[in-house]
């Protein structure tokens, strides 16, 4: 009885969070698309992102709730996965030209978003299918050396080279900054200087994106290296399975969240399509207006 209450809970409370991924990860596609936030190749990358984690709150936990054994959840996860770190890598080097490199950034940021648009998903989609050439066998010899591959060059290089990158980028900005603080005090230093200053923000958000993402997906790296990898069951415990499924889902519910609280044009593009005092300024403005023409009545 307990433990059916207890996959009841599961399932509702899987659900509302699938829900709510899929909500806010479109919001977030309609900000960009329908122009409330400017059109800039990072944030058509944050739209592609977005649609990651739409996969995992529209397919991967739907999927695993109504057919935990099929092997659909598997691929999917392997996509998402892959995906997500491509997306990341692909904001990544973005943000890493237009801070590195500013005088190149307006050339080669189309060629980057064209490049790496494609690879985030083409990559991702090739490798997640090519267990079905051994049957999804996870015995085999190749399996296990499929699943190496995938968290050492698919994991572990990019984000090496996340880190690198943002190390990189948070020196050149300190470097900067102290470089253009040194100067007199013109109009053109200044607006420099809220350059630099608006680049390491956004900068700043999509390294707070790329380490949520990979904390949150560490638990379904340990259970699998340890479990297809390893052969060692044993130091698996039970619970994880549960808690991976919504570390998962925290990794996918995080991103609008870090958007709308972080990044400045998110953050306008929200208070304009929620606006708090519209109603309140309305009516002040009706007062107004009914005071100003009594008395204009009365000294008539």
């Amino acid at each position: 009885m307990a433990e059916s209450a207890l996959n009841v809970y599961l399932v509702v409370s899987l659900s509302a969070l699938a829900v709510l991924i899929v909500v806010l990860n479109v919001f977030v596609c309609f900000l960009v698309c329908f122009n409330k936030v400017p059109r800039t190749y990072t944030n058509w990358l944050i739209v592609s992102l977005a649609v990651s984690d739409i996969f995992t709150g529209g397919v991967l936990l739907p999927v695993y709730l109504i057919k935990p054994s099929s092997v659909v959840p598997s691929y999917s996860a392997c996509m998402i996965l892959l995906s997500g770190v491509g997306n990341l890598c692909s904001v990544t080097c973005d943000r890493y030209v237009a801070i590195m490199k500013p005088l190149e950034y307006k050339y080669r940021a189309p060629k980057i978003f064209k490049r790496a648009v494609i690879l985030s998903w083409l990559i991702p989609a090739m490798y997640s299918l090519l267990p079905l050439f051994w049957g999804t066998d996870t015995s085999r010899r190749i399996h296990k050396a499929y699943l190496v591959c995938l968290q050492f060059f698919g994991i572990v290089v990019p984000y090496i080279f996340i880190t690198f990158a943002y190390v990189r980028v948070f020196r050149q900005v300190r470097r900067s900054l102290a470089v253009k603080k040194d100067f007199e005090c013109p109009r053109v230093h200044k607006n420099e200087r809220g350059r630099i200053s608006s680049d390491a923000k956004v900068a700043k958000v999509f390294s707070i994106v790329s380490a949520a993402f990979i904390l949150c997906w560490l638990p379904i790296i340990y259970q699998t290296t340890a479990n297809f990898v390893l052969n060692r069951y044993d130091i698996v415990p039970d619970a994880l399975a549960t808690v991976s499924l919504f570390t998962v889902a925290a990794s996918s519910l995080v991103n609008p969240l870090i958007y709308a609280f972080l990044k400045p044009d998110f953050k306008t593009a929200i208070r304009n399509f929620f606006p708090r005092t519209s109603g309140s300024e309305s009516s002040e403005s009706s007062i107004v207006i009914v005071r100003w023409s009594k008395e204009r009545h009365e000294t008539s």
